[in-house]
């Protein structure tokens, strides 16, 4: 009894012990079963969706090109889309939409031009061209009375600054452009086929056409996350309990010590099995019967041993339980 109540305490420390070590430890392969997850599907999001916009500054020069009076001196500005070693900016297999963005003076140049005409062409490393677009483009009509009565009514702006007689013309040159995969194209050529065009800046903005998955993926971050990250966690968890189960070493079992009850049940077993034996032959020698006696005998005789080693111990431990008490 003593020293029952004295294990008591180490069993119960141990077993909490155990139950600690076991948290903890399936807590740390989940935490790291989850950020491998994470990452895994921050890789494919950032390999797989493109980066959704693309703004460049356009910088016109004025070169010679031909035209109907055989050489004419146009604005022409050539956009880098990649710089060198960074590959491509715009992803083979993609279709975006490509605007570009002027911004002219009301001038009076510019009510005379009209309608004017915007080319652009995409070119490749090499120089050649892998798409190109013709689009036109004016500024918007006012009349006298509707530019007389808007500059009486900002006059004190345009004095300070604050405001400019200029507008912003977005012309669409591509709906539907497609990058190729075997040329991919690192330059944009941007010219205006006008010798008088007057302009203060000018800007060509390409959009990411998404549809399907990267659809999904860009405009439902969280809930693509969410149902990314659990997959990437479902297949990992499987693919580590298949892995443990095809390669852990198989433990075998150790076999349980005979209990009293097991012994009792091994003597009848071997009475029972003797009697069986003795009883069908009859005609067998003394000497064999008394062999089988005196081996239940001995049988016997050890369970009353045991069974008084029993009564004396536990006698033993009431009476150091009742000194102690």
């Amino acid at each position: 009894m003593i020293i029952e109540i004295i294990r008591l305490p180490f069993t119960i420390f141990g077993g909490i012990q155990n139950a600690v070590s076991r948290i903890v430890s399936l807590a740390v392969i989940f935490s790291v079963i989850v950020w491998a997850s994470v990452l895994l599907y921050g890789m494919f999001y950032s390999i797989y969706v493109p980066k959704s916009q693309h703004i460049y500054q356009v910088h016109f020069y004025i070169e010679p090109r031909t035209c109907h009076k055989g050489a004419c001196y146009f604005p022409v500005s050539k956009v880098a889309l990649a710089r060198p070693g960074a590959g491509e900016h715009l992803m083979p297999g993609q279709k975006y939409k490509i605007f570009l963005e002027l911004e002219m003076p009301e001038s009076e140049a510019n009510q005379r031009i009209g309608m004017f005409t915007v080319k652009l062409d995409m070119l490749s490393k090499e120089g050649n061209v892998v798409q190109s677009s013709l689009r036109s483009g004016s500024l918007r009509y006012k009349s006298f009375v509707v530019r007389l009565f808007y500059t009486l009514l900002y006059i004190p702006m345009f004095l300070f600054g604050s405001a400019e007689e200029k507008q912003v013309v977005l012309i669409g040159l591509f709906e539907s452009y497609e990058e190729p995969y075997m040329q991919p194209s690192t330059h944009a050529e941007v010219e205006l086929r006008n010798e008088f065009i007057e302009v203060y800046t000018a800007t060509l903005k390409i959009y990411a056409d998404f549809s399907g998955l990267r659809y999904i993926l860009y405009y439902w971050p969280l809930l693509s996350a969410l149902v990314g990250i659990s997959t990437n966690v479902c297949f990992i968890c499987m693919v580590s309990v298949l892995s443990w189960i095809r390669f852990a070493p198989i433990r075998e079992r150790q076999p349980k010590p005979p209990t009293s009850e097991a012994d009792d049940n091994e003597d009848k077993e071997q009475s029972s099995n003797t009697e069986e034996t003795s009883a069908p032959d009859e005609g067998q020698s003394d000497v064999v019967q008394e062999t089988a006696s005196t081996s239940r005998t001995t049988v016997r005789r050890r369970r009353d041993l045991e069974q008084r080693d029993c009564a004396v111990l536990n006698q033993v431990l009431d009476e150091a339980e009742a000194a102690t008490s």
